[in-house]
């Protein structure tokens, strides 16, 4: 949990195993549909990809969503993307309990080490589900981590703008019988200093933090506890990125996802003041779309990737159910590089592509739409670069 909010951390023993292979979807996953991937080698942009697309509302595991821990906001879900496997997308506050000598953080996380010590927050990248079923029932209409063969120490994927890390399963939420906090079991959003610190994050405890944008993917089973204790556990589980990447990417096997590099959800970016990630309009791709303030100057920011530097076409897909188009302003890596119209659509259900020629260097680049009108931007699905 962040520095500002108290509970009592219960201590148990993690189950001890080493890592191996996901397991193949098996005939108990059937029910689930799934978008497939495949290669021979997975980067963390293709697996990604294919992790965003199985998000979708037949995979759906909770039945009333959680809360986003920063904005308090009630919009975050879980999905079973691969067999045993669950992808949530939210915000990223920073827990900064444990072993580590810090003024601002309890002495205790819910998981302990390999050898029975608090995890450090400062030193183990780990991420923080619900204590237990706020509402008290089973099966939990929420994501419950004992229902889905998770234990300390669970290993998950994190990924942030063009970044991806590995984590544990080290800390838990407010339980029902902890009166000491305004917060709850139903929240998702929260990890250790050093998760944020690896994804480039604000790491403080008080003033740290997103709002949005952090998917994490945790991988269930015995199989998939890292061992360790906080001088190696970091290494330990960097050590298993490579590998959770290839497994999942094949456990999704079959068709391959769009070229890496090629299309970027909006959802993975971050917005001015008063914009939302939001999912009630149809015909979004990802987990959803960019809803910028309605303000001059409000804008959305996605990270893309282009495998080599040049001249290249940026398409945003869009729509704007409103009676007047919405100008914006592209900006990359900081410079403008001229106003793109968003026409008007039938409706915010209706999607469209407004196109614009920007130069582009190889590796990663920050792309800004800024409204040039009182309406902000139009809402943004995502960029695909060409």
């Amino acid at each position: 949990m962040s520095s500002t909010r108290t509970r009592f951390a219960v201590v148990a023993a993690a189950a001890l195993a080493l890592a191996a292979p996901l397991a193949i979807r098996t005939a108990a996953d059937a029910a689930t549909t799934h978008t497939a991937v495949k290669a021979d080698s997975f980067t963390a942009a293709q697996v990604l990809a294919g992790v965003q697309a199985n998000m979708t509302t037949a995979n759906k595991v909770n039945s009333k969503p959680h809360i986003n821990t920063m904005t308090r906001a009630q919009n975050v879900n879980v999905y079973q993307v691969a067999s045993g496997v669950y992808a949530y997308t939210s915000s990223m506050a920073i827990d900064t309990d444990g072993s580590d000598p810090d003024p601002d953080h309890q002495g205790q996380t819910t998981w302990q080490d390999s050898n029975g010590k608090a995890l450090g927050a400062h030193h183990v990248p780990f991420y923080v589900l619900g204590d237990d079923c706020w509402d008290r029932k089973s099966p939990c209409p929420h994501f419950f981590f004992k229902e889905h063969n998770i234990k300390g120490r669970q290993f998950a994927l994190m990924f942030y703008k063009g970044k991806c890390i590995g984590s544990i399963f080290g800390d838990t939420q407010t339980a029902n019988d902890q009166t000491t906090s305004d917060n709850d079991s139903r929240e998702l959003g929260e990890a250790s200093v050093k998760a944020a610190q690896l994804l480039g994050i604000p790491s403080s405890g008080t003033t740290g933090g997103v709002d949005n944008g952090v998917t994490v993917v945790m991988f269930s089973g015995p199989s998939w506890v890292v061992n360790g204790t906080n001088a190696n556990l970091n290494a330990n589980t960097q050590a298993l990125v490579q590998k959770a990447l290839d497994d999942l990417g094949a456990s999704m096997g079959g068709t391959p996802p769009p070229p890496p590099g090629s299309t970027f959800e909006a959802e993975t970016g971050t917005l001015s003041a008063g914009g939302t990630f939001d999912s009630n309009h149809l015909g979004f791709t990802g987990t959803g779309f960019a809803n910028t303030a309605n303000a001059v100057g409000a804008f959305v920011e996605i990270p893309v990737t282009a495998a080599t530097a040049g001249t290249k076409t940026l398409s945003f897909r869009y729509s704007d159910g409103t009676t007047a188009a919405r100008p914006a302003t592209i900006s990359v890596n900081g410079t403008s590089r001229g106003t793109l119209n968003f026409p008007t659509t039938a409706n915010w259900d209706t999607w469209a592509t407004a196109s614009i020629s920007v130069p582009l260097t190889a590796g990663t680049n920050t792309i800004r739409v800024i409204g040039t009108t009182a309406g902000g931007t139009a809402n943004i699905d995502s960029v695909t670069i060409s």
